[in-house]
C-alpha cells in the first residue's frame, strides 16, 4: 500500500474541510482506498490528509492532479491557505497490531 501524506497549513479549518469535501481532484475517482483526515491537538489549522493507494502510479497520479488542478487555483487556495501544501509519497513497508 501507499500513502499519499498531505500537509495543509490552513487558515480556518472549517472552511478547509468544506471545500475538502466538495472533492475538487476527485480523490474516489483517483483510486484513494481510504482518507485520513488528522489535525494537530496544539493547532487545529495544521491539518494533515493521508490518502491511500494500492500502487505508487496511482497515488503519484492523484498527487499530480492535485497540483495541477487544485494547487494551481487560486481561487481554491488563496482563501484557504496560510503557506503552501506539502506532500510526501510513503510505501507501507510493515504494520502489526500490539497485544
Amino acid at each position: 500500500m501507499f500513502t499519499l501524506q498531505v500537509g495543509y497549513p490552513v487558515r480556518d479549518y472549517a472552511a478547509w474541510k468544506q471545500a475538502f469535501d466538495k472533492d475538487p481532484a476527485g480523490r474516489a475517482a483517483s483510486g484513494a482506498r481510504s482518507i485520513r483526515v488528522l489535525r494537530d491537538t496544539d493547532d487545529e489549522n495544521n491539518v494533515d490528509v493521508h490518502l491511500d493507494f494500492d500502487t505508487k502510479d496511482a497515488a503519484a497520479a492523484f498527487l499530480e492532479r492535485l497540483r495541477a488542478q487544485v494547487w494551481n487555483n487560486p481561487e481554491i487556495m488563496e482563501p484557504l491557505m496560510a503557506a503552501p501544501p506539502t506532500a510526501r509519497l510513503l510505501e507501507q513497508v510493515a504494520s502489526e497490531n500490539p497485544g
